[in-house]
């Protein structure tokens, strides 16, 4: 594995980290200010609207994601990823875990510090 790859392989565990301790400002970290989310069913979604959907979560889900990296192919400043992304979103009062599981596709960019950051990330995730 190359250096670039071993630094996305940790962006990824530290995203996974930082969802699971409902850490923000980490996940902020994490990507670029011009981020574009795509998900099924819905509009795209840039960081603000990142912020807020997760920030409605905090308190009342816990979040666990196992991801199974398939393949990361690196050329210059950025980056594609494809995983197998398990998560599990479980009430923090009460209920059962609602788990989903799929694909997703995420592109990297690194930035003038040498970092690299989510960029674009289109998620196929469905119920399970």
């Amino acid at each position: 594995m190359t250096n670039d790859e071993l630094q996305i392989r940790a962006v990824i565990e530290a995203w996974a980290s930082a969802s699971a301790a409902a850490n923000l400002d980490a996940l902020l970290r994490l990507m670029t200010d011009d981020v574009t989310f795509l998900t099924p069913g819905n509009p795209p979604m840039g960081r603000d609207e990142f912020a807020a959907s997760f920030r409605s979560m905090i308190g009342s889900v816990q979040l666990l994601s196992r991801s199974d990296v398939q393949e990361i192919t690196v050329t210059g400043d950025l980056a594609i990823c494809w995983n197998r992304l398990e998560v599990d979103v479980t009430p923090v009062t009460s209920g059962n875990a609602r788990r989903y599981g799929g694909y997703a596709l995420t592109v990297f960019r690194r930035g003038a510090d040498g970092q690299w950051r989510v960029w674009r990330d289109a998620n196929l995730l469905a119920p399970r």
